[in-house]
């Protein structure tokens, strides 16, 4: 049954095939035909009966010529001339004759002559001035020994009022300190200062003491002829071994 049923099928299947196939063929028959060849007409047009119109003719017309207008003169003016003014003279009038007084001169007197009389001045004599003695010049050696026995004054006062510190005598501190002053004209000191150190602060300030306690010496002799003196004087510490 089962193969009976295949073959019927199969065989309509095929019945459908070719009966769409013959219908395709049908359809299409007429396309697949190659169409004839259409003869194209070709139109000749015969000039003979064609009016060719000639093209107008421009005449050319002639260049105008562009005058250029004459330039107008400008008017000249005339400046006007100044009219002179005539100047009247003025009219002089007629001075008035001044008829001229006479001054009576008055009467010169006779001067009487004053007779001037001199009278003289006796006249006091100047007193001669009397002239200052001068100082007698010095000579250099004699200044020198008056410095040299003023200075060893000063230092006989120094050496006098040296004191030696106790603690640098027992430290063993010795030295020499340089102290430079001034000495007025009058023997005040002034400006003392350490020109040059023991290394030892102890004794330098021991030295400067010193000058604070003369406080002056004697006045600088006039003979020196010196306001001021500045003086360098050495003061040696040192401890005596017995």
């Amino acid at each position: 049954m089962n193969s009976y049923r295949y073959l019927n099928s199969f065989f309509m299947a095929i019945s459908i095939y070719l009966i769409a196939s013959f219908f395709l063929f049908y359809v299409f028959a007429d396309t697949l035909i190659m169409p004839e060849k259409k003869v194209e007409e070709v139109k000749t047009i015969s000039l003979q009966h064609v009016d060719l119109k000639p093209e107008p003719v421009v005449e050319s017309q002639p260049e105008q010529t562009l005058v250029e207008p004459e330039p107008i003169p400008e008017p000249v003016v005339e400046t006007p001339k100044p009219i002179k003014k005539k100047v009247e003279k003025p009219v002089q009038k007629p001075k008035k004759i001044v008829e001229k007084k006479q001054v009576e001169k008055p009467i010169e007197k006779p001067i009487e002559k004053v007779e001037q009389k001199t009278e003289v001045i006796p006249v006091q004599e100047a007193k001669p001035v009397e002239a200052l003695p001068s100082k007698p010049m010095m000579s250099a050696s004699e200044i020198e020994s008056i410095e040299s026995e003023y200075l060893s004054k000063v230092r006989f006062h120094i050496e006098k009022n040296k004191i030696y510190p106790k603690t640098a005598k027992r430290l063993n501190q010795t030295g020499k300190v340089h102290v430079t002053f001034f000495i007025l004209k009058d023997g005040k000191i002034k400006h003392c200062k350490i020109h040059k150190s023991s290394n030892f602060d102890s004794l330098d300030n021991a030295a400067l003491e010193i000058f604070e306690k003369i406080a002056s010496f004697e006045p600088i002799p006039e003979k020196l002829d010196k306001n001021s003196w500045e003086i360098t004087v050495p003061i040696v510490y040192q401890i005596s071994r017995n």
